[in-house]
């Protein structure tokens, strides 16, 4: 039915369409936000009928976000209240969700390799990292996952139908034709920044007066000194494996055994003494972690109890725990340990004296969680500790000043001796930069060592034109040039019909893609500034 309405605004009814977005304008308003800001419970914050201080759906957003860059989207400016709307904008156009068949598919796909090339099971082995990072189960990562994977469908399935097809004038597409397609020949006067001899002496006064301005800057994080504790005294399990157990992990690992599509439960079933010790090893862990939890909180709070607490000394000698004293490490920017999951290192480091030790963290060895040696504060250092990297970053900042300056006396040398009607490639001889006449190229494929690191050359060479000089563009390596381009061509249009399809089709798309940008923008409107933070 969507796509019906969809195809039927899109090409005559265009009045309907507009009456559509103001059905869904008018459902936001006296639905959604009828429970803005209204009280659930102590505590509780509604927006379009969802608590946003709902830890559930706290750990959902977060959980997208992991995902999303797990998987090398875009989530970094999309908020809990953004990502809340567009939800509530899905349900509003009856979004239904991807099917299991459709789910599978792009789950494959978001964890292949960037070349394509999959070495074994590639959703597996993401399974397998992401539950470490989660600190969860292999089941509970699989399904906090395909949340996500459903989750952003919809989203953006809703914004291809608010924006249709796209559509793209032919006015607009000749214009980015000629502007993708015109040949640039430029005259180009480099500045090595490596040519650029400046004499610096060091100066501890004025290096010690930028540290003093800039202080923050050297600021040393906290640093701590952690044991790892590992139990790995793992119970076998012996509880019931039913046939729904194995078929729901064989859905789990149906990749790393190669299962078929639509035969996961037979094949499942037919390999069951594989599966079951999979299930069985992972039941066992997952135990030893929530015992050995429940031991710490009843035994020895945090609250209540010190690192030094002699009867938490001898329970960890019941337990044939093993501690490994590991190396001191920036708060902030844990180790990659083999044996100790990341996301327990990162907990580590925030622990104090008081919080002494972090929660229990699941391995495929057994239950470890991390204790407190030693920490240092962050603290600002004082000059005579730091005075070598202040002296350092004090010339550097002049040298670079003295740079900016330099290119700023060459600019306008360039334009006065243009405006004098001299030839650019002899003035800037005479300047002392480096001449060169490169090869044509568009303004989408300029060469590496012209393209500009904060500025779009490109974009330089279109607004200065024919016969002009740019402004100074500093490139990836640290050099200045000075571009004057020399000639613009478009070549003749000989692209297939095809190609100009496909090319219509893209701009056809972004267009599509911007307008949906925008009608979410409009329809899913903040909530008020006491929203949950």
């Amino acid at each position: 039915m969507i796509t019906w309405l969809q195809n039927a605004t899109g090409k005559h009814h265009r009045l309907i369409f507009g009456f559509l977005l103001v059905i869904i304008v008018v459902s936001f308003v006296f639905y959604g936000f009828a429970g803005r800001g209204a009280l659930k419970g102590s505590g509780s914050y509604m927006y379009l009928g969802v608590d946003l201080n709902d830890p559930a759906i706290r750990l959902r957003h977060r959980d997208a976000q992991f995902f999303a860059n797990m998987t090398g989207q875009r989530m970094d400016n999309v908020s809990l209240q953004q990502r809340v709307a567009e939800l509530s904008l899905a349900n509003s156009l009856n979004i239904p969700e991807p099917s299991e068949a459709e789910i599978r598919k792009i789950a494959k796909d978001a964890t292949m390799p960037p070349d394509g090339k999959a070495e074994g099971d590639t959703l597996g082995k993401f399974i397998d990292f992401a539950s470490k990072q989660l600190n969860a189960s292999d089941l509970e990562t699989r399904a906090r996952f395909e949340s996500f994977i459903k989750d952003t469908w919809r989203i953006n399935k809703a914004m291809t139908i608010l924006s249709g097809g796209g559509h793209a004038t032919a006015a607009q597409v000749k214009r980015i034709l000629d502007r993708e397609r015109a040949k640039w020949t430029v005259d180009a006067a480099t500045l090595p920044a490596a040519n650029f001899k400046a004499t610096i002496a060091d100066d501890e006064a004025k290096a010690k007066t930028s540290f003093e301005a800039n202080k923050e800057t050297y600021r040393l994080p906290a640093k701590v000194e952690v044991s790892a504790v590992t139990i790995t005294d793992v119970a076998a399990d012996t509880s019931p494996i039913s046939d729904d157990d194995v078929v729901t992990f064989g859905y789990n690992v149906a990749e790393k055994f190669k299962f078929e599509t639509g035969k996961v439960k037979e094949q499942a079933l037919a390999r069951r003494g594989e599966i079951e010790k999979l299930i069985r090893a992972e039941r066992a862990v997952t135990n030893l972690a929530g015992l050995i939890s429940d031991e710490l909180s009843e035994k020895f709070a945090v609250d209540a109890i010190k690192a030094d607490n002699q009867g938490f000394a001898a329970w960890l000698k019941a337990k044939k725990a093993t501690l490994t004293a590991l190396p001191a490490y920036d708060a902030g920017s844990p180790p990659v340990n083999d044996k100790v999951p990341a996301e327990a290192l990162r907990a580590g480091g925030d622990l104090t004296e008081k919080e002494w030790r972090t929660d229990v963290y699941r391995t495929e060895q057994g239950a470890v969680f991390v204790l407190l040696n030693k920490r240092a504060e962050s603290r600002l250092p004082e000059f005579a500790e730091v005075k070598a990297l202040a002296l350092s970053n004090w010339k550097a900042t002049e040298r670079s000043r003295l740079l900016t300056e330099e290119v700023g006396r060459l600019n306008k040398a360039l334009l006065a001796d243009q405006a004098a009607g001299k030839s650019f490639t002899e003035s800037a001889k005479a300047l002392g930069l480096t001449v060169s006449s490169p090869a044509a190229f568009t303004a989408f494929t300029v060469p590496e060592n012209l393209t500009g690191v904060t500025e779009n050359t490109g974009q330089l060479i279109e607004v200065a034109g024919v016969g002009k000089i740019t402004a100074p563009i500093r490139t990836r390596n640290g050099d200045y040039v000075f571009l004057r381009p020399a000639k613009s061509e478009v070549p003749k249009d000989d692209s297939t019909a095809e190609e100009t399809k496909l090319f219509v089709q893209r701009i056809s798309g972004r267009n599509a893609y911007f307008t949906s940008m925008g009608l979410i923008q409009d329809l899913t409107a903040p909530p008020e500034p006491e929203a949950a933070k």
